[in-house]
């Protein structure tokens, strides 16, 4: 299906892959989906700043994902082999920049994983391209697969983010009618 989406839709898709690698979460959601689209330009960013949502507030409703159980590194463990974890952790900023050590093991599985929350919007997506008699999958045709996905995290964030979920589908509606 994705042969289908036109360059902002597919720009689209691999910023909410990049949205979650950088929320930490090995899942990507209909939420990381919302971010991708806000930025790429077209009508459904252009309904969503219309809407009062922003990049920085979306990017910031998105829970970052702590270290898993098992995850952190072991103080003790490593003292006892003789290894001063902050004499590593000092080296490594010195040589890589602050944190580098925390964000290199949180990139060690690197598979992100479509959920069917991120799927349900990209099938709804081709009925709305449909419905307006088109056979390209554009940004609108996302977005409103997004809205029309009620349960979805993108809904969610996007009602947490105070937006008329009713009014801005109705926009996005206008906006590729106008287009079609």
């Amino acid at each position: 299906m994705l042969e289908r989406f036109d360059q902002a839709a597919r720009a689209a898709v691999v910023q909410a892959r990049a949205e979650a690698r950088s929320a930490g979460q090995a899942e990507m959601t209909s939420a990381h989906l919302l971010i991708g689209l806000l930025d790429q330009p077209g009508e459904a960013a252009d309904a969503l700043i219309e809407a009062g949502v922003s990049l920085a507030d979306l990017r910031a409703r998105i829970p970052r994902s702590p270290a898993k159980a098992g995850d952190e590194l072991d103080r003790d463990a490593l003292a006892l082999v003789g290894i001063d974890l902050d004499a590593v952790r000092r080296a490594t900023d010195a040589a890589f920049g602050p944190g580098a050590l925390d964000h290199a093991r949180s990139r060690r599985s690197g598979r992100i994983v479509p959920t069917d929350d991120f799927k349900k919007p990209l099938e709804l997506s081709l009925q709305a391209a449909r419905s307006f008699g088109q056979h390209g999958i554009a940004g609108g045709h996302l977005l409103m697969g997004m809205l029309d996905h009620r349960r979805g995290a993108a809904v969610g964030l996007l009602a947490k983010a105070g937006v008329d979920v009713v009014a801005l589908r109705a926009d996005v509606v206008r906006r590729l009618s106008a287009a079609a």
